[in-house]
């Protein structure tokens, strides 16, 4: 994920949970994209990166000793992050999909927004809606 886009999404709004929110969202859109890709094609590999630096970002504040979180908070989203590290070495190895990694970022994507359970699919101004299909 590129500076420039980190502080166009900070500029975009102001909540903490928002802007981590986004991120999630324009991240998860560029694997949703690619989700019937070829396990060697240029896009679905640069979304994987971004997605693998998202989390392992995360992880790293995660870590910090500051870090305001609840414990168990933290420690789910740690786990998660070293199963999106596992996931996506396998999907660039070309033995699985990314329907997990997807998953994930979504579970996620709930909780920022503060639900369950989503009664409608994640949405971007002007992009299509995820399809939580597999």
């Amino acid at each position: 994920m590129s500076i420039a886009a980190y502080h166009q999404t900070i500029a975009e709004c102001d909540d903490p949970r928002k802007i981590e929110y986004r991120v999630f969202l324009r991240i998860t859109l560029a694997l949703e994209s690619n989700r019937h890709a070829d396990w060697r094609s240029a896009e679905l590999k640069d979304a994987l990166w971004r997605n693998l630096e998202l989390w392992n970002a995360l992880r790293a504040d995660l870590l910090e000793d500051g870090n305001a979180l609840p414990e168990a908070l933290r420690a789910g989203l740690i786990s998660l992050s070293f199963a999106v590290n596992r996931n996506t070495q396998r999907v660039l190895r070309g033995e699985g999909g990314i329907d997990l990694l997807l998953h994930i970022n979504r579970s996620v994507m709930q909780g920022l927004q503060g639900t369950a359970s989503a009664a409608q699919p994640a949405r971007e101004p002007a992009t299509e809606e995820l399809s939580y299909g597999t």
